[in-house]
């Protein structure tokens, strides 16, 4: 058998788009419809050659994230499959030491984030599940809030599809201090928000976009679908689905106007939607229960080249840490390494002295992201710390204004 590593040429396209059509059960559905959201040039691809005949694709779209309300550079890495009879055989492992290598020599980008089918798959080379999400499933009679609550003041408008440059500013201001949202291009506000891409992703029908204003002031948006499901869908019976694609808030009233809008739709069985752990809706709603909230592993992150990626993300509080790493893919961020960070900046070099905190490469994804905070990664045995160590101090410095979310899949 020969192995060879390398991106997919132009007339080998049909076959790179074969093997994720194979993996994922949907080669029928897709493989002759491709759009321009789901297509990946050649030079951001890396695949497994087996004697000649692709067996592996995988490939990573240049994303740039916000890292605690910092902008950051991300590998956004999709279309991951082998093809059955190629599987076990160590080419996934080889093509993601490849990209790493590869991108930690060209400076490229530090970090890697990914979605999974199968999220143990990727803990093999280092990632960690840095930002999970919550479904909602409500019955809209259900959504009443706490009397306590100021009522939004403001009016809604319906906007088109073809000219959302009003959401797309508004999504600007709300993740602009996020944590793991992306820079949308184009391509994705048509294939996610705006669901103008048919046939990529589930089939939502056609997309609706709604503006909430305070005193002609753009606050808040909601963009989803009114569709009929017959009882097999998801068990809850025959009736119609708001399914939400996009929500951004600017004002607490601009959030609570949002579910109001939701509320509107009496023929819904269900209002339908995804959401960050920290989403308001939870302590806000005055029945909870009602939203039968069911949470899931989302993003996977890895750090490529720590030196250059702890320092990209803001801290919540100024303080030193010696910390040893551990990481058997990318031996360039094995060892010991001193991080002096605050709200200012952060500064990382290379050290001998003593060790304060041991952890896998993972668990630092886990820290970067807020994901958890030093103390909890300590407590679940996921790190070790000298005795004394101030973790009281860690926590704070680790600590993120939101928890890690992206509502976007890729």
């Amino acid at each position: 058998m020969t192995l060879e590593i390398r991106p997919y040429r132009e007339e080998e396209t049909d076959a790179f788009y074969r093997v994720p059509s194979i993996v994922f059960g949907n080669y029928a559905a897709t493989l002759p419809a491709r759009t321009e959201a789901s297509l990946v040039p050649p030079e951001w691809s890396l695949c497994a050659f087996e004697d000649g005949e692709l067996a592996t694709t995988y490939a990573a779209y240049p994303f740039t994230i916000r890292l605690n309300g910092a902008p950051a550079r991300a590998a956004g890495v999709t279309f991951v499959g082998t093809l059955p009879w190629f599987r076990r055989r160590g080419h996934l492992r080889k093509i993601t030491e490849a990209d790493f290598r590869r991108r930690y020599e060209e400076r490229a980008e530090p970090i890697a984030i990914l979605t999974a089918s199968i999220s143990g798959i990727y803990h093999r080379y280092g990632y960690a599940v840095t930002a999970f999400r919550d479904r909602y499933s409500i019955d809209p009679r259900w959504i009443n809030f706490a009397p306590s609550l100021p009522k939004p003041e403001g009016a809604w408008r319906e906007i088109s599809a073809d000219d959302p440059r009003v959401i797309k500013d508004i999504y600007r201001k709300f993740a602009d201090d996020r944590n793991g949202y992306i820079h949308r291009a184009q391509v994705m506000w048509a294939a996610g928000a705006l669901g103008l891409t048919p046939g990529f992703g589930p089939d939502m029908g056609k997309g609706m976009l709604a503006v909430y204003e305070e005193g002609g002031e753009p606050q808040g948006y909601v963009t989803y679908s009114a569709k009929y499901f017959d009882s097999f869908w998801d068990g809850a019976g025959e009736g119609q689905r708001i399914l939400v694609r996009d929500i951004a808030w600017l004002t607490p009233s601009a959030y609570r106007a949002i579910w109001q809008h939701l509320k509107s739709f009496d023929l819904a069985a269900r209002v339908q939607m995804f959401a960050p752990v920290d989403d308001p809706a939870p302590d806000v709603l005055l029945d909870p229960r009602e939203l039968h909230a069911q949470r899931f592993d989302w993003i996977l992150g890895r750090i490529i080249d720590l030196e250059r990626a702890l320092p990209l993300r803001p801290y919540g509080a100024t303080g030193r840490i010696v910390f040893e790493v551990r990481d058997a893919m990318c031996p360039w961020n094995d060892g010991r390494w001193s991080l002096e960070a605050g709200p200012e900046g952060a500064a990382i070099a290379r050290t001998k002295e003593s060790p304060q905190l041991t952890l896998d490469i993972s668990t630092l994804a886990l820290l970067m992201f807020g994901t958890i905070a030093p103390s909890r990664a300590v407590r679940i045995g996921r790190a070790e710390a000298s005795p004394g160590a101030p973790l009281d101090l860690w926590d704070a410095m680790w600590r993120t204004k939101h928890a890690p979310y992206c509502p976007d899949g890729f």
